[in-house]
């Protein structure tokens, strides 16, 4: 039964004309559509260019930045090396290295029951 009935509802549909009759103000909706669009793939297409545009003038900023971040951490690196060459320096660094995994699982823990 229900077969008969989606057969109808299809011969249905497919009988009716499905276009709208064409109203003096669906013009003017369609035109007013049409300039809404427009202005907004301009103005998208503005802006992507101004994002560009800054995108471009501040990559000598970025790279100043970079620079002066691995000088930096060259520096600090070295002063590390110093740190970690004397005995007091190792047996730190040995005492991190094995109570991290210990402190590492309890943190775990806390936020993964």
């Amino acid at each position: 039964m229900r077969d008969n009935l989606d057969n109808d509802l299809l011969q249905l549909f497919e009988e009716k004309n499905l276009e709208l009759p064409d109203y003096p103000f669906c013009a003017e909706f369609r035109r007013r559509i049409n300039k809404t669009r427009t202005g907004y793939n301009r103005m998208y297409w503005l802006l992507t260019a101004l994002a560009l545009a800054v995108c471009i003038s501040l990559t000598s900023l970025v790279i100043d930045g970079v620079t002066l971040f691995c000088e930096e951490l060259v520096r600090v690196l070295q002063s590390t090396v110093v740190i970690f060459t004397t005995p007091v320096g190792c047996s730190v660094a040995a005492a991190v290295a094995l109570l991290s995994p210990v402190f590492y699982r309890r943190v775990l823990s806390m936020f993964y029951l």
